[in-house]
């Protein structure tokens, strides 16, 4: 299922249903209602809606990461974000997963997509590198690097089926402005640090 409204649309409808009393929500909200597309930068549109969905996601209680999975004509097939903590915890649900999740439920029939690009709004972490190495997605973009938690940029340290796997793929950062990584990283820290110690006390 491919979404049938222009990347704009999409996100702006997000935005308008991100109900919020943080101030650092509503300035993000109103920062992404007014950003315009740069056009020397071909994957500002798929990473300002990566940043309206981890906007989404920390409004809804969890870490702001959002994921769009774009077909090989440039349309959203797929998107989703953070889901771990709320509404219920649920460990595996990273935007990328519940991004690729989505779609393979959608569209059994496809059994390739090599043709596809997967947009993060961070670096993935371990596990979500594996299952997009998996998932034989030929690119995958993050708008913003996670020093702390992103796996793309030691992927030379998966064991050496995962490298061997995944070198048809391509793992880099996007094509993007500035302001958008850094948005993507603003959005990310309105909250990790309360998840965090969430994740901490489930050790305890």
């Amino acid at each position: 299922m491919r979404f049938k409204y222009s990347i704009r649309d999409l996100g702006e409808g997000i935005l308008k249903k991100i109900d919020s009393q943080s101030e650092n929500i509503i300035n993000l909200k109103n920062w992404l209602q007014e950003y315009d597309f740069f056009p020397e930068y071909p994957d500002d549109p798929y990473a300002w809606l990566t940043d309206v969905l981890a906007l989404k996601s920390v409004n809804s209680g969890n870490y702001g990461v959002g994921s769009v999975l774009v077909s090989a004509g440039g349309e959203i097939a797929a998107m989703g974000h953070n889901l771990v903590y709320s509404p219920y915890f649920r460990s595996d649900l990273h935007a990328e997963m519940v991004t690729v999740n989505y779609f393979e439920k959608e569209n059994p029939q496809i059994t390739t997509l090599k043709e596809y690009a997967l947009y993060t709004s961070l670096e993935s972490c371990p596990m979500c590198l594996v299952r997009l190495i998996s998932a034989g997605i030929n690119k995958v973009f993050y708008v913003s690097p996670d020093p702390i938690g992103g796996m793309v940029n030691s992927i030379s340290l998966l064991p050496p089926l995962w490298k061997d796997l995944s070198a048809p793929q391509a793992f880099t950062a996007a094509r993007c402005s500035r302001e958008l990584s850094n948005a993507a990283t603003e959005i990310m820290l309105i909250n990790a640090n309360e998840l965090l110690e969430i994740l901490r006390k489930r050790r305890e």
